[in-house]
């Protein structure tokens, strides 16, 4: 059963993992990893850069070079960008078939074959985990070392000694040094060494001792992945708090507040059912063994408690919280199952023979909404974006000498190959819609600017965030131009949903028929080249 889920994991990993090539339209994924992946396989290891740490920059670079032998990776990124995504996307696809394992291991060993086997099934399918291991970034990659650090840990607690305090030490440095989010999972290391003295009486002196041999080894598992963070300490301090002061300003557009933002994203990242029986598996959990329950419940509440107290929030920000819950769903089901199975087998004649079947047909009807999310995916994602559709129209249709206004939520390459003239959006990028006025129609026409190219990404984004110049000028726009080409994502008669920086991007709603922003390309009226 094992051997079948992990097939059906990368299967759903591998479905339409090509979306969107040659364009990574993901900004983080264009931008974050894969270029400086290519300069390290060059030979350059310094990233210059700390936003994200440098884990999957240098694994994909070590893959870069085994893959693309002889060859000039950063070149061959330039010349051929559809193959070397491809090959960082296949990368995060296999690991996050690989986390399907380790989850199924960690279950294994301190539960049960059947609660491994479902914790598995709900990592193998939950959206959000499938979602992320089509791209190039490091949320589904940073899942693996947490997934051992809880192991570790889990280990620390029940056997002591320095190997797996230092076992758990050492995968949290990992994890860290793939992502910055994993920080919190040290304390889970933490809560091992205060569990070991409260509940198995050991002296406090002796603990300790462990619980710095676990601190050493996460520096070393972080500095040995981010070398260039003590080299480069001045310019990491720089960015480090760049990214932090960005986590703790709200993007413009965004809706709501941290503190229930996050519960509901599980709900559909991770699953209803699945949800509820995580929770009834730590509810039975604390009953039973209060340590482990406290340690698989420890880093979702403490990543909780940080996250909901930003600005900023993504669901996917909540992912690490993800191989633990797995596990506690596991339980639940199983739980729910035997008790459910052991009632109908005391029964008689038919009543009784359900039983055998009962955890089973529980264990499908938990992971129902979890694989038809999966499903409904892969078929979005295998359709040709919609910016790759209105690319292919522009550059058909558009004379090739005219002036094109491209609002910047496409990427720098977009239109390289066309001799278009594009207008030159101010950076940041960001303040877009912050600095929309329906005074630069006139501009537009004045400077010979006829074409403007208009997405829901940036449209949206501005009439959520209720900003008068972007409304103003979206009204004038629409007034004073012609609609020459529109192209939408959603399923025909399907009403668009509201903006989000999630599901805009993730295109999860029954809505989407296929990835990216509606796409209108406008013609101003009584404007010539």
């Amino acid at each position: 059963m094992l051997v079948t889920i992990l097939v059906a994991a990368f299967v759903v990993r591998m479905v339409g993992i090509r979306h969107g090539l040659p364009f990574a339209y993901n900004p983080d994924e264009e931008l974050h990893f894969v270029p400086h992946a290519a300069n390290a396989a060059d030979g350059d290891l310094n990233p210059g850069y700390y936003e994200n740490p440098s884990a999957l920059t240098y694994l994909l670079a070590a893959v870069f070079k085994v893959v693309f032998l002889g060859s000039d990776v950063s070149t061959r990124l330039a010349d051929d960008p559809a193959t070397v995504y491809t090959v960082a996307r296949v990368v995060v696809a296999v690991l996050g078939t690989v986390l399907v394992w380790l989850v199924h291991w960690t279950a294994t060993r301190f539960f049960d074959r059947t609660t491994a086997l479902v914790a598995a099934a709900v990592t193998a399918f939950a959206f959000l985990p499938v979602f992320y291991s089509h791209q190039a970034l490091n949320d589904v990659v940073t899942l693996l070392p947490v997934t051992v650090a809880l192991a570790g840990s889990l280990l620390a607690y029940e056997r002591g000694g320095w190997r797996m305090f230092v076992l758990a030490g050492g995968a949290v440095g990992v994890a860290v040094g793939t992502k910055y989010l994993a920080a919190p999972m040290a304390c889970v290391v933490a809560l091992a060494a205060v569990l070991r003295v409260v509940e198995r009486k050991e002296r406090v002196a002796p603990v300790i001792g462990l619980l710095c041999a676990s601190g050493v080894a996460c520096l070393v598992g972080l500095f040995a992945l981010n070398p260039y963070l003590l080299l480069d300490f001045g310019v990491f301090v720089d960015q480090f708090g760049g990214q932090s002061s960005q986590v703790a300003t709200a993007k413009l557009g965004q809706q709501g507040n941290a503190w229930t933002y996050y519960p509901g994203t599980l709900l559909w990242g991770f699953g209803l059912l699945p949800l509820a029986f995580a929770l009834g598996g730590f509810a039975v959990l604390l009953r039973r063994n209060r340590a482990h329950a406290l340690m698989l419940v420890g880093f979702p509440v403490l990543l909780y408690l940080y996250l909901a107290t930003q600005d900023r929030f993504f669901a996917r920000w909540v992912l690490p919280a993800y191989p633990a819950l797995a596990v506690l769903a596991g339980l639940g089901v199983t739980i729910a199952g035997e008790r459910i199975r052991d009632r109908l087998s005391a029964g008689r004649g038919r009543v009784a023979r359900l039983g055998v079947v009962a955890l089973p047909a529980l264990a499908v009807i938990v992971l129902a909404q979890p694989l038809a999310d999966a499903v409904r995916s892969d078929l979005v994602l295998s359709r040709t974006d919609t910016r790759t559709a209105a690319r292919g129209w522009i550059l058909d249709e558009i004379p090739r000498a005219d002036r094109v206004v491209l609002e910047p939520s496409f990427p720098a390459s977009y239109l390289d190959e066309s001799t278009l003239e594009l207008y030159p959006v101010e950076r940041p990028y960001q303040a877009y819609e912050a600095r929309l006025s329906p005074d630069l129609l006139d501009g537009y026409r004045a400077n010979g600017f006829c074409w403007v190219v208009v997405t829901s990404h940036q449209k949206d984004r501005g009439l959520s965030a209720d900003l008068p110049g972007a409304r103003s000028y979206y009204r004038r726009l629409d007034d004073e131009s012609s609609l020459e080409a529109v192209f939408s994502p959603y399923r025909a008669g399907a009403e668009a949903p509201a903006f989000s920086f999630d599901f805009s991007f993730d295109w999860y709603p029954p809505a989407y028929a296929r990835p990216g922003p509606l796409v209108e390309v406008r013609h101003l009226a009584d404007c010539r080249r």
